[in-house]
């Protein structure tokens, strides 16, 4: 869906940044990368900072895989927002994290901060639709369907504004994705997936999939619809909603060889996890295998992969037709914990759904004290509390410096090193989940609660407690 979103901020920013927006909307982006890191080194040595452009820089660098070098850009933009007024530092950069979080597939975060804009009354009316559109995106890959359909319908409903007028067929393509994913889920071959249920609310008064392949073909018949938006509402069209599995099968192919040949590596995972589950629903076991393989490496590659809930899902699947039923059981259990600790801390961030009356939570800017180079680092812990095997070596050797140079980084920056970190989030978070407990009138074991974050032996969950503060007495480790 990034490349839907990536069309819209294109539509937005067009007279602001007119020759890399071309470029994008021609789904040239890494000829839009080359020029724009050009342009956009040449403005900062003049203390010229476009932040439109370079906005648009950053997204378009998250599709072809530069995460770390979008992350840069974006913490420079935030001199250039500062020119501007203090209202778009909060709007842009908040938007900007979104982004980051959401490609990095963390999206109860991205959740959090799209609504910093989403809600925002004095946010300008192009900036809200962003932010909602993109809280579409994220709410869904929470399996919060139905407030995912909301957001896309309030979006939609902004673009009746002059001023964002221009949005509207972007707009349009962010509601169909969300509802097409949605009548995908909803059929009977992928009715145990772990956020199938939730479909049914979200479903009730929605398009049939008939309607909405009608309105993605009437979507492609408008003049000047851009190449970016045309490949991808193609393969809505084709792949989620086709109604036979040679259509399926023809517009799928279709869109991964479009993705390899423009060399667009920051959404292949998504859209070969999308293909999967296409070809699944048509039963093409044998084209479904050939989609989810380059994803499928060993169970601990797949723990650590940002999309490792659905990889176990399709795997499971693709066993289940092979006949291999202990392997198939086996990914479907790790798919349904992995879907619980996507429900867990959708909850523990307790987050604010566009459409709802509560207030919007403060976003987790503890990393951004790092340097550039060190905040994936950060990102890579929160996101991997629950691992009993994260260590500070295994975080080091991912980022590619050494352990000595990592500790360094984090005293400096954070007041805490690596390791110190990890347990004091993790305590944080132990501790969380036994106030709710507690609250509730319930009662839970430490250990129980220890193993779902991370530590499960006695001796270091003991350590852990003699140097955090003293927890309530009235739960034991017992």
């Amino acid at each position: 869906m990034l490349l839907t979103l990536l069309s819209l901020s294109c539509e937005r920013t067009s007279s602001q940044a007119p020759q890399l927006a071309r470029l994008i909307r021609e789904a040239r982006l890494k000829d839009a990368v080359t020029m724009g890191r050009q342009r956009f080194e040449r403005m900062a040595s003049r203390d010229d900072t476009c932040a439109e452009e370079g906005a648009l820089l950053g997204r378009a660098m998250l599709l072809i895989g530069m995460a770390e070098g979008a992350s840069e850009v974006f913490h420079q933009q935030l001199k250039a927002y500062d020119q501007v007024s203090r209202g778009m530092v909060r709007w842009h950069s908040a938007l900007d994290q979104a982004w980051l979080f959401q490609h990095l597939n963390r999206a109860s975060r991205a959740v959090e901060c799209w609504n910093i804009v989403a809600k925002d009354s004095e946010a300008p009316i192009e900036l809200r639709v962003e932010g909602l559109c993109g809280a579409a995106v994220s709410l869904q890959a929470l399996g919060q369907h139905a407030h995912a359909a909301a957001a896309a319908e309030h979006a939609l409903s902004l673009c009746d504004e002059s001023s964002a007028a221009h949005l509207r067929e972007c707009a349009q393509a962010i509601r169909l994705e969300v509802l097409a994913r949605l009548r995908l889920l909803d059929c009977e071959d992928l009715s145990d997936h772990a956020f199938a249920q939730r479909t049914v609310d979200a479903l009730r008064d929605a398009p049939s999939r008939e309607k909405l392949a009608e309105m993605a073909s009437t979507l492609l018949s408008h003049a000047g619809i851009p190449p970016l938006l045309v490949a991808r509402v193609s393969f809505i069209r084709g792949g989620l909603l086709g109604d036979r599995q040679g259509a399926r099968l023809e517009a799928v192919s279709a869109f991964i060889r479009w993705l390899r040949e423009h060399e667009l590596g920051g959404v292949d995972a998504t859209s070969r996890i999308e293909a999967c589950l296409a070809m699944l629903s048509a039963q093409a076991l044998g084209i479904a295998r050939e989609m989810i393989q380059p994803l499928a490496g060993s169970e601990r590659e797949i723990d650590a992969n940002p999309h490792a809930m659905d990889i176990q899902y399709c795997l499971s699947k693709i066993h289940h037709g092979d006949g291999r039923f202990g392997d198939s059981m086996k990914q479907y259990k790790r798919h349904v914990a992995q879907a619980m600790r996507v429900v867990h801390g959708t909850v523990m961030s307790r987050i604010d759904m566009p459409v709802a009356g509560l207030s919007t939570p403060s976003q987790d800017t503890t990393g951004l004290r790092l340097p550039p180079r060190y905040r994936a680092a950060y990102r890579y812990i929160i996101e991997h509390l629950h691992d009993n095997e994260l260590s500070v070596r295994e975080v080091a050797g991912r980022l590619g410096v050494t352990e000595r140079a990592l500790q360094l980084a984090f005293r400096n920056h954070l007041g805490v090193t690596p390791a110190e970190l990890i347990r004091g989030e993790r305590m944080k978070r132990i501790r969380s989940e036994l106030d709710e407990v507690s609250d509730t009138g319930g009662r839970a074991r430490v250990l129980d609660v220890a193993s779902r974050w991370g530590i499960s032996n006695r001796s270091t969950l003991a350590n852990a407690l003699k140097r955090a503060q003293p927890m309530s007495e009235q739960v034991s480790i017992a």
